[in-house]
């Protein structure tokens, strides 16, 4: 089946976009803070603090109990991913909604991916574990296209076109960072109200916005 929107390819944002996992970031994040003296914070307040990869997490969540140290971001970033890495996939729910979208769209032949700030690896272990790995062309990480080359730069939305090869894209977020590079990328973006939003989804410059994967589909014709 040939997709009525025209566009060839769909990618994903991974934390916030295709799954809840703040239980899972929460817990790993805590197990770091206390290792290293400090308060833990609550799982919904480590949503406001996702998109920007682990070490931007830990970060801010250091100076939410106190100075930030660089030593001691890095004696803690090692014990955040070893406990994250430890429990990945066992607290992390998809979306309501996202399994039966990809399926509709696979089914229009859409080469479907993944592009996170979240390391490569631990990306490729979550779907994994969640037995979703093998729905995507490729999954593209935070360290895939070297230091600083993440979202929002455009240089993981770019190549994903480029491993899907070529065509129409889109790209769903739920962060000002995904809009931001699906924009510099010349790409339509969907923005999910579901998601770890630090703003009104409505104030982020999205081509569209969706309430629930149901909404994906449709929304794509609208946009083709």
């Amino acid at each position: 089946m040939t997709a009525p929107h025209g566009i060839q390819i769909v990618g994903f944002d991974l934390d916030g976009t295709i799954v809840d996992s703040s239980f899972e970031l929460a817990a790993s994040l805590n197990h770091a803070l206390e290792t290293g003296g400090r308060s833990p914070i609550a799982a919904e307040d480590v949503k406001q603090l996702v998109g920007m990869g682990a070490r931007h997490m830990l970060e801010m969540a250091l100076a939410k109990t106190g100075p930030v140290d660089r030593d001691e971001v890095r004696a803690l970033m090692p014990i955040l991913i070893a406990h994250y890495e430890a429990h990945i996939g066992t607290n992390c729910p998809v979306f309501p909604g996202f399994i039966n979208a990809i399926d509709a769209l696979s089914q229009q032949n859409v080469a479907l991916a993944v592009v996170t700030n979240k390391f490569e690896g631990l990306a490729v272990k979550l779907l994994d574990q969640l037995g979703l790995r093998s729905r995507f062309v490729t999954i593209i990480g935070g360290d895939t296209m070297g230091p600083g080359r993440g979202k929002p730069e455009p240089d993981g939305l770019l190549e994903m076109v480029r491993r899907c090869g070529g065509g129409r894209a889109a790209f769903v977020g739920d962060s000002i960072h995904d809009v931001h590079a699906a924009q510099a990328a010349g790409l339509p973006s969907i923005a999910v109200r579901f998601g770890f939003l630090h703003q009104p989804a409505e104030t982020m410059g999205a081509s569209a916005i969706i309430d629930h994967f149901d909404d994906l589909v449709p929304t794509l014709n609208n946009l083709g």
